[in-house]
């Protein structure tokens, strides 16, 4: 099997463009609700934008630790407010949210496997001794 180069923003964009898609093809089809396909793909895309923006800044030289902390709670913040809105008959549809959520999966598995970039064999070798 070849390894490949995983780019996140790109990953990021496939996901928003199946969500899209997903969304759309809900709506064509009359199957699920579309409201909440996209709802699931734009939850996963802001919770990973937050993972990343919180990495990155843990990692920087120097890292502001209170900037960190509100990306933090920002992120427990959306995980809470998604919980509450279904708790509370807010209407979502579980298994439409679910085909919009898997639809980063399905970005990162492309991404992994086919779209990006292939590693060549020297590499491979080299990165190993």
């Amino acid at each position: 099997m070849q390894a490949r180069v995983v780019d996140l923003s790109r990953m990021l964009g496939v996901s928003l463009a199946l969500t899209a898609a997903a969304t759309l093809a809900s709506v064509i089809t009359g199957w699920g609700r579309p409201g909440s396909v996209a709802l699931g793909g734009l939850f996963m895309f802001a919770n990973v934008a937050l993972i990343r923006m919180l990495v990155s800044r843990l990692i920087r030289p120097g890292a502001s630790r209170a900037a960190s902390l509100v990306l933090l709670v920002l992120k427990f913040l959306l995980m809470i407010l998604l919980v509450v809105g279904v708790m509370l008959q807010f209407p979502v549809e579980p298994l439409s949210f679910a085909v919009g959520a898997s639809m980063l999966l399905v970005a990162a598995l492309l991404e992994a496997a086919v779209i990006g970039e292939a590693v060549n064999d020297e590499d491979q070798n080299g990165a190993r001794s």
